[in-house]
């Protein structure tokens, strides 16, 4: 008798200590599985996308969606809200396959009547994918939930990682000074941007050697390949714009960098390509709420390999020139033009120079390539110091010189600062307040530029470069001085950063000595000079 009370008290024990962990996990609810998060009481950090993707698509507020692979991972929600007068979230899974995007989509526009747009995009590497392929290579897929099985929760429910690595930190965190409640940003979730590199040297990993195009021996479409295809694109691809003809659907292609196209040009598989994405464009514009994109045929994207971290992966200011062109349907495919457009494609990459990609600079500043396509995204013209600009700046100890870096204009500055060697006074102080040898320029709002880029050569003795930017108070908000011992008889590239700066902004060029042991015959000229 006793030993049936003892085991009854002791399912008992176990049934209330389980139900406490299961309501503790529904209440804090970390992947969204149950409610929307509680973002007055804990910190959600967006950290994993299986299993957190589910849930932000059945439970948050939202009219628009952004989905793929990591090629969708650096959209910027509020960019997307800004152009398209939405409220969207981001659910992209890395390295995710066709039926594992769409059965997303299946569920968020099941669970939500609100949705309107969705932003998608295709890897061109995945055109021929099992319909059903699941990545098997990333751990258990947590089909539990995704399904409307209440049964399997208990996979969610009493997850020692769930309880131990998330409810219990969430929890404890409020006790911290200071802690804010919150959810990571869609802008901020999955974006990979930090710790990348990006250019030639990344993108060939150190070998720089870029063949010339050599077209191998065509390789074909397979009918085989054909049915794969054609089974994926109506299974996972465009069986939701059929059934949601209400909903608008934005898909683009995936812009890869000319390093891949040169691979599938050598080795002659270009030509199954084209065949497989021909097929999934005449499939894809059998819908009309379908706004099929292709960017590839945009070459200053894919020659540039300042875009790219490998052969595929892109920049992120590449998703937001990808947004503003969508929404101005540039690079919009229709039956009218899409054959053209797969003939431009087909004769650009089989005829492409790819040994010219080995010139290339590797910008230090990787975000230089986004500074670049700035007029592009956002319709900033770049100022070019051009001559008759330079020439109606303040110039001190300076003169304006042609066909300098590039051909282009420069300033050539004479002489060093009168600075005593012992000042104690900061260089970016005395050049705003007492001197510089070189030239001011005003600039009456840096608000929408994203950098400035010049070139600067010591022509002559102690010549030495010195750049600083101050705000309307005259404050240094920006700049650099070169150490002398640095210096050569060589074009250097330089670059500052001002995508933080707003209002007017005042820009001294000094290219004399920091102080007055340097020679008066001192030369440096700053050349190609343009904020971007």
């Amino acid at each position: 008798m006793k030993s049936k009370i003892w085991i009854m008290g002791y399912l008992i024990l176990v049934a209330g200590a389980l139900t406490f962990v299961g309501a503790w996990v529904v209440k804090v609810d970390p992947f969204f599985h149950y409610h929307k998060p509680n973002t007055e009481a804990y910190f959600y950090p967006l950290d994993n996308e299986r299993s957190q993707n589910d849930g932000i698509s059945r439970n948050f507020d939202y009219d628009a969606l952004i989905t793929g692979s990591s090629m969708t991972e650096n959209f910027k929600t509020s960019e997307f809200d800004a152009i398209f007068g939405t409220n969207a979230i981001k659910v992209p899974y890395s390295g995710g396959t066709n039926k594992e995007i769409n059965d997303n989509l299946i569920n968020a526009l099941a669970h939500n009547k609100n949705l309107k747009i969705i932003v998608r995009g295709l890897d061109m590497n995945k055109f021929i994918e099992d319909k059903d392929a699941m990545r098997q290579d990333l751990g258990e897929y947590p089909s539990y939930l995704y399904d409307e099985n209440i049964f399997n929760d208990v996979k969610y429910l009493f997850n020692r990682d769930v309880l131990f690595d998330r409810v219990y930190p969430m929890v404890l965190a409020n006790d911290n000074e200071g802690f804010e409640p919150g959810i990571t940003s869609f802008d901020e979730y999955a974006n990979w941007m930090e710790g990348f590199s990006f250019g030639i040297n990344i993108v060939c990993q150190g070998d720089i050697t870029v063949h010339s195009v050599t077209v191998g021996e065509p390789v074909h479409l397979t009918d085989a390949e054909r049915e794969i295809l054609l089974e994926t694109i109506h299974q996972n691809i465009t069986s939701l714009a059929e059934q949601y003809p209400e909903v608008t659907f934005y898909y683009f292609f995936t812009p890869y960098n000319a390093v891949w196209w040169q691979e599938i040009v050598n080795d002659g598989t270009i030509y199954r390509q084209m065949e497989a994405e021909k097929l999934v464009i005449e499939e894809i514009l059998k819908f009309n709420n379908i706004k099929l994109y292709s960017f590839n045929n945009e070459t200053y994207i894919t020659t540039d390999l300042n875009n790219y971290k490998d052969t595929t992966h892109y920049g992120s200011w590449i998703n937001s020139l990808m947004l503003q062109y969508m929404y101005d349907e540039k690079c919009l495919l229709t039956h009218e033009n899409y054959e053209e457009y797969l003939n431009e494609e087909f004769t650009f990459y089989t005829s492409f120079d790819y040994g010219k990609l080995i010139d290339q600079i590797d910008y230090e500043y990787d975000l230089l390539a986004e500074a670049k396509l700035n007029e592009r995204i956002n319709g900033v013209t770049p100022i070019v110091f051009s001559e008759e600009m330079l020439l109606q700046e303040e110039l001190h100890g300076a003169s304006v010189v042609l066909n300098q870096h590039d051909e282009s204009a420069g300033i050539e500055c004479t002489g060093s600062l009168q600075r005593s060697p012992d000042s104690e006074i900061p260089m970016h102080e005395y050049m705003i307040s007492t001197e510089y040898v070189g030239c001011k320029v005003i600039i009456d709002d840096i608000s929408d530029y994203k950098c400035l880029e010049f070139y600067g050569m010591k022509n002559q003795d102690q010549g030495q470069p010195g750049v600083y930017i101050y705000n309307e108070d005259n404050a240094a908000v920006a700049g650099f001085m070169a150490n002398y011992q640095d210096l050569d008889s060589e074009w250097h590239h330089y670059t500052l950063n001002v995508s933080e700066l707003s209002g007017q902004a005042t820009i001294i060029f000094n290219g004399g000595y920091s102080d007055n042991t340097g020679s008066p015959h001192s030369l440096y000229t700053f050349s190609d000079i343009t904020l971007y």
